[in-house]
C-alpha cells in the first residue's frame, strides 16, 4: 500500500509528542500513538475516499487495514506494514515531509510489540492553535507571495503568516490564524489586504484576510470539512477561490453576508485554482490527474483540457494560455480559445466519439528535471517560475514558452515559489523552512533567511 500524501500535508509541524519510550513503558493508543498518526497520516487516511482505502477514523477500520491488508501485525513490529513504511533510510511515509523521528518510531514499535491494542479513539475536538514565540525547528514554507509593489514577501509558516521586507532586513510581521496548516498566501491587487487560506485536516477549511495597514484580521470564514488548498483573489478582489479536498472549488465572498459557492469539478482533491483575468473562468488542477476549465458564473465544467498519467500539482493562467504540471515532470500550456471551441462528434450510437482538438491547443514546454510542485505567475502575467524536487528553478515567458532564466543550487524540495511584478525577483520557500530570494535573470542571491524567530542553540561547556 502506498502512503501517497499531497505535499502540503506532509510538511513539518512543531507539535510536542511524547519523549522516547523505554521497553517496559505501557503505550496507550489514545495518548501516545494517535497524536503521531493524526499529525502525519490522518489527513490522507480519513474521509470518504481515504488514500489506499486505509481509514484511521475508527478502531474497526484501523484493524481492517487498507487495500493490501492489515496495517499492524499485533506483537510483531518487524512484520507490520506501518513500521516498514516509516522506517529506513528513505521511508515511504511521509513521502515528502521530514521522516518520523526515531522517538516516534519507537513508540509505534513498542505499541505494536505490546499487542497493538486500541484503548479508545480520541474525539476530534478542535485544538487551540499555539504559535510559539520562538521555534525550535523551522516550519516548512507552504506558500510565498510578493506584494504588488515588490517591497514585501508573505510566507505561510504552519499556522501563521510571516511578512518580511523583500531585502530580507528588519523584523517580521507575524499574523496568526486559527488554521492548523496554511496552504496559500496572497496580497490583493492594491496591496491593502493579505489572504491566508488553509484549515485543519478533516475538520474545516478556513480563509483569513488581514489589513496590511495595521496587521488586523478583518475576515475569517470557515467552509467545507477539510483543509482548503491553493487559489486566490478574483480579479475584482471581491471573493476568493480555493481548492477543496472533496473535489470542489470553494468561491468565498469577502462580504460575510454572501454565502460561499461550491463548484464540484474533480473526483479528488482540487490542489490549485487560477482565475482568468476577466474573472469569468476558473482553471483547476486536481489530484485526480486532471486539468479543467469551468465557468465561474454558471459553475459548469467547460472542458477537461488534460488528463495526465500522474498527479497534477499546480496551474496558472494569463488568460490566453493555462499552464499546469505535476509529478510527471511535463509542463504543458493549453491555448484556451482553441480548447474551448465546440466539440464535435464522429460516428453514431455506441461508436460515437468526441472530436479532440488536443493536438491543436496543447503547447508543450521543455521537460522538467524533477517533479513539479509549484508554478508561480508574475504580476504582469508574462512569466512563470517552475519548481519542485530538482535543485534548480526555471523561468519562462508564457507567450512563447522560452526559458529566460535558471536558478541553480536551491534547497530541495522546493514547496513554493513567487515572482514579483516584472519577474525580476524570485522568492523560494523550501521544506527546511528557509526563504531564499534571487535576482533574475542571472540568479544572484539577494538573501537567505528563516522567516520565523528561532531559539538560539545552547552551548554546553
Amino acid at each position: 500500500m502506498r502512503f501517497t500524501c499531497l505535499i502540503l500535508f506532509t510538511m513539518v509541524a512543531c507539535t510536542v509528542f511524547p519523549s522516547a519510550v523505554q521497553a517496559d513503558d505501557v503505550i496507550s493508543y489514545r495518548r501516545h500513538v494517535w497524536p503521531i498518526l493524526k499529525r502525519h497520516c490522518f489527513a490522507c487516511h480519513s474521509g470518504g475516499k481515504p488514500e489506499g482505502q486505509l481509514s484511521l477514523a475508527t478502531a474497526a477500520s484501523i484493524a481492517r487495514g487498507g487495500e493490501t491488508g492489515p496495517l499492524v501485525v499485533p506483537g510483531k513490529p518487524r512484520e507490520s506494514l506501518l513500521i516498514e513504511m516509516v522506517s529506513g533510510a528513505e521511508p515511504s511515509m511521509p513521502p515528502k515531509g521530514r521522516p518520523l523521528s526515531q522517538a516516534k518510531i519507537d513508540i509505534l514499535k513498542t505499541w505494536i510489540g505490546q499487542g497493538g491494542k486500541i484503548d479508545s479513539i480520541a474525539p476530534l475536538a478542535e485544538s487551540r492553535v499555539v504559535i510559539p514565540r520562538e521555534y525550535t525547528h523551522a516550519p516548512a514554507l507552504a506558500a510565498v507571495a510578493f506584494s504588488p509593489d515588490g517591497q514585501r514577501i508573505a510566507c505561510a509558516c504552519r499556522s501563521e503568516v510571516v511578512v518580511i521586507a523583500a531585502n530580507g532586513q528588519g523584523p517580521p510581521l507575524r499574523l496568526q490564524t486559527n488554521s492548523d496548516l496554511l496552504t496559500h498566501v496572497e496580497f490583493s491587487a492594491d496591496g491593502k489586504l493579505l489572504l491566508a487560506g488553509g484549515g485543519t485536516p478533516s475538520r474545516f477549511g478556513e480563509v483569513s484576510v488581514f489589513s496590511m495597514a495595521g496587521g488586523k484580521r478583518i475576515l475569517s470564514r470557515r467552509v467545507s470539512q477539510d483543509t482548503l488548498f491553493r487559489g486566490g483573489f478574483s480579479p475584482d478582489g471581491k471573493r476568493v477561490a480555493l481548492g477543496g479536498a472533496d473535489g470542489a472549488v470553494y468561491v468565498i465572498p469577502l462580504d460575510k453576508t454572501s454565502p460561499p459557492q461550491r463548484i464540484e469539478l474533480h473526483s479528488d482533491w482540487v490542489v490549485d485554482v487560477a482565475w482568468t483575468p476577466d474573472g469569468t473562468k476558473l482553471i483547476t488542477a486536481g489530484r485526480d490527474k486532471a486539468t479543467k476549465v469551468a465557468s465561474y458564473q454558471t459553475g459548469k465544467l467547460l472542458r477537461t483540457v488534460d488528463s495526465s498519467a500522474e498527479r497534477v500539482s499546480s496551474v496558472v493562467t494569463d488568460g490566453v494560455f493555462a499552464v499546469s504540471a505535476g509529478k510527471s515532470r511535463t509542463l504543458i500550456g493549453y491555448q484556451l480559445d482553441v480548447a474551448l471551441q465546440n466539440v464535435g462528434v464522429t460516428g453514431a450510437g455506441n461508436g460515437a466519439k468526441p472530436v479532440t482538438r488536443r493536438n491543436q491547443y496543447v503547447k508543450n514546454f521543455e521537460s522538467q528535471p524533477g517533479e513539479v510542485i509549484d508554478i508561480a505567475l508574475s504580476g504582469d502575467r508574462k512569466s512563470i517560475a517552475v519548481a519542485g524536487t530538482a535543485a534548480e528553478i526555471r523561468v519562462y515567458t508564457v507567450a512563447d514558452r522560452k526559458r529566460t532564466a535558471v536558478v541553480k543550487g536551491v534547497r530541495v524540495p522546493v514547496f513554493c515559489v513567487a515572482l514579483n511584478q516584472n519577474a525580476s525577483l524570485l522568492a523560494v520557500g523550501s521544506r527546511d523552512g528557509r526563504l531564499e530570494v534571487f535576482r533574475l535573470p542571472k540568479g544572484e542571491q539577494v538573501f537567505s533567511r528563516i522567516p520565523v524567530p528561532m531559539k538560539k542553540a545552547v552551548t554546553r561547556r
